[in-house]
């Protein structure tokens, strides 16, 4: 069994008992006032609205007093949910600080971490709250180093599956866990990994720092409780083994702790996209010409970049603002149109401009090893004429970090808009150190006003195999399984409805905890949740648990891993939603499956999460929040990383519906 764990934990309650370096704590106050404006910047966009107004009616389960506020929205929300809309408006525009190296974005779940404990630590000093925030990015940045590039590559979403480790350490630390209890959580937390690349340029990819952590505040609570659970890093089922290819350099976990700071190598972003895009857009801005109709007269543009440009960023034909954010093309196209490239410049109207769309068909991208990540060579052709411009080092890079007044007029971009006047508040309230200083920051980012929600862009369905397999599970392909129907017959008059319908999903999963597999139990408590009806549950029932089976039975995986799939899918059924919303569920449940699950014996207390995530995702799907096209079968979809392999009928709890599975599958769904 793997040591990292325990030594880390060990290694870290020992070095957070003395003073950080001051460095460091600025560091932090750098990372929390860029990500706070980033936040703020994103309150008014819809995946933010869809959140916020999906869970806020929910508050009052929180208990009296504990529902927290947002930055920037004048609704309160219980602190988890806090946590996940916070989580999704930090990285929402992709403008939130980087950790070059690996790409993590550590600051969103850093600042959702605090969000969601900001009853707790209202009265903490600055430095108490820093130096937490310190050592969760910390924490991050170096698991992130140790599997790096090799999970990345594999397709996982490094941000959401490190986060949870973030948060946890960041949580425990101003909880004051002791190094076995950290142990524990730590254990936990790598088991909430969440997160792949097949759902960037839709709303779920910043859904991932989003829901991080939630799993990590969870994995300081049970681990508050005293549950015991073994190694998740290590092993045939750990984080290592299943989505970094085996690999793990424990001395970029464990060396020179508290002496050597990842955290100074967080850099804060000039342009609101991804980060490998930053050195081709200050090349296009350089060649913006005021005087050219650039549109009308380019011909020709070459840009020769380091090979994760294209690898990341190459979609050449973007139809919306989340794609934009992963399209070169685009940032170039963008550059040279404007010679400023700021959220205006990934707006839905711009990128479905007639100007943006023509310059972005004259775009080649050319991979060359040679070329730095912070580096970019553009060359622009009009008739016979060539322009070119090179940029050695991008701004926001280590080599050029945004100075002291570059970040405060990104934030004043971002604030103003908002809150008049806040970017300048928000500065001094980070700098000061009064008794309530955390509350004192969260007052100084609440608005008086509800914000004013823009229009999403309107989608166009892409056919795809999982835009098919969402149609036939809308079309209640299974029926009712007599024995969902006994069971739910039995229970149905004694369901106490909470107005929080994931409370209600959590109660009917502890009562059938061991009466039915787990994935069985899962979909009755998300179909019963949310139907009005006692056959609509059990058929949304049959038709979750069913899902849940078959794919476990394709990804070679325990069904019980797949609980907050079944859950979503039957809340979802359950819930009447088209094929659309079912599509976006199944991409909101199926980026946060990674195969890891921690043993231990206290209980049900991962199905009953699972349960009550799966409803959340189908309350989000169903609001309109968005996921990918292929969340399966996608290139960096479940399927695709976990792995294939032909269901057996023989071997599965129901072979008719095995084998009605099984032909959906070999018709080309699946």
């Amino acid at each position: 069994m793997s040591s990292v764990l325990d030594r880390l934990a060990h290694d870290l309650t020992t070095a957070a008992r003395s003073p950080l370096p001051p460095p460091v704590l600025d560091a932090a106050r750098r990372t929390l006032f860029n990500v706070l404006a980033t936040t703020v910047g994103a309150a008014e966009q819809p995946a933010t609205e869809i959140v916020v107004g999906a869970l806020a009616p929910f508050a009052e389960s929180a208990g009296a007093g504990l529902a927290c506020s947002v930055p920037g929205r004048v609704e309160r929300l219980a602190p988890l949910d806090a946590a996940l809309a916070v989580g999704v408006a930090a990285h929402l525009d992709d403008y939130d600080d980087t950790h070059l190296r690996t790409v993590i974005h550590p600051g969103a779940v850093e600042l959702a971490t605090l969000v969601a404990l900001q009853h707790d630590i209202g009265d903490r000093a600055a430095e108490d709250v820093l130096a937490a925030v310190a050592w969760g990015v910390e924490a991050q940045l170096r698991l992130g180093n140790a599997v790096s590039p090799e999970h990345y590559d594999a397709g996982w979403h490094i941000t959401g599956t490190c986060g949870p480790v973030g948060a946890a350490v960041t949580g425990a630390l101003l909880a004051g866990l002791s190094a076995e209890e950290l142990t524990t959580a730590l254990r936990l937390a790598v088991a909430g990994a969440v997160g792949n690349r097949e759902g960037f340029g839709s709303m779920t990819k910043p859904f991932h720092p989003g829901v991080a952590p939630v799993h990590g505040l969870r994995a300081v609570e049970l681990a508050q409780r005293g549950i015991s659970v073994d190694d998740t890093l290590d092993g045939p089922d750990g984080f290592s083994a299943r989505l970094a290819d085996g690999v793990l350099r424990a001395e970029e976990v464990l060396s020179d702790l508290g002496h050597r700071w990842e955290i100074l190598d967080n850099a804060f972003k000039p342009y609101p996209c991804g980060i490998v895009t930053h050195p081709a857009i200050e090349a296009a801005e350089a060649l913006h010409s005021a005087e050219d109709e650039l549109a009308a007269e380019v011909d020709e543009i070459v840009l020769t970049c380091h090979p994760l440009v294209p690898e990341l960023t190459g979609n050449l034909a973007p139809t919306d603002g989340l794609q934009a954010r992963f399209s070169t093309a685009h940032g170039v196209a963008a550059g040279l149109l404007t010679g400023r490239v700021d959220l205006a410049a990934y707006a839905d109207d711009f990128v479905g401009s007639e100007a943006a769309v023509r310059l972005r068909s004259r775009v080649r991208l050319v991979p060359d090893e040679g070329c730095a990540r912070d580096e970019a060579h553009l060359a622009v052709r009009r008739g016979t004429t060539w322009t070119k411009s090179h940029v050695e080092h991008a701004r926001g890079s280590l080599a050029r970090p945004l100075t002291e007044p570059e970040l405060l007029r990104k934030a004043e971009g971002l604030v103003e808009p908002i809150l008049p006047g806040g970017a300048r508040l928000l500065d001094e309230l980070l700098r000061s150190t009064t008794d309530r200083w955390w509350a004192d920051v969260l007052s100084g980012v609440t608005p008086d006003r509800p914000p004013r929600v823009t229009t999403p862009a309107l989608r166009v369905p892409e056919p795809s195999p999982d835009r098919r397999l969402a149609e036939w599970l809308v079309s209640d392909p299974v029926g009712a399984d007599p024995r969902l129907s006994e069971v739910m017959a039995a229970r149905w008059p004694t369901i106490v409805r909470a107005e929080d319908p994931r409370v209600t999903a959590m109660a009917l999963a502890r009562d059938l905890d061991g009466v039915l597999p787990p994935a069985w139990v899962a979909a009755m408590a998300g179909a019963a949740a949310v139907a009005e009806d006692r056959r609509r549950a059990v058929r949304a029932a049959s038709t979750g648990s069913s899902f849940a089976v078959l794919l476990g039975e394709l990804l070679d995986i325990d069904s019980g891993l797949l609980c907050q799939v079944a859950s979503g899918t039957a809340a979802a059924a359950a819930a009447g939603v088209g094929a659309g919303a079912m599509l976006d569920l199944l991409g909101l449940t199926a980026t946060q499956v990674t195969g890891i699950r921690p043993r231990s014996g206290d209980g049900p207390t991962d199905l009953l999460q699972d349960c009550a995530d799966g409803v959340t995702a189908a309350l989000l799907a169903g609001a309109g929040f968005t996921g990918p096209a292929r969340p399966l079968t996608g290139r960096r979809g479940l399927v695709t990383l976990l792995g294939v392999r032909a269901p057996d009928p023989g071997t599965v709890i129901d072979t008719q519906r095995a084998r009605q599975f099984h032909d959906v599958a070999s018709a080309g769904v699946l």
